[in-house]
């Protein structure tokens, strides 16, 4: 993982814990549980990081909701 895939997880998670009102290190354990780090934030960045962040947080929610893991 590059120091800008890193800088880029790092704000996703910070924005889905002010979205959700949970803690960044729950956020990071629940993504990471689920392979949401490795296989669509790094694995996407080239593209992802061209969106907001808001899009790609929003986006993440849906993706774990179809994984069968709320973030709520």
């Amino acid at each position: 993982m590059t120091q800008s895939q890193i800088d880029y997880t790092t704000c996703v998670i910070g924005a889905l814990a002010q979205m959700t009102g949970k803690s960044c290190s729950f956020i990071y354990n629940k993504l990471h549980s689920a392979g949401i780090i490795k296989d669509y934030l790094v694995g996407a960045f080239d593209v992802l990081h061209t969106f907001s962040l808001e899009y790609v947080a929003e986006d993440v929610i849906q993706l774990m909701k179809r994984k069968g893991v709320d973030l709520c």
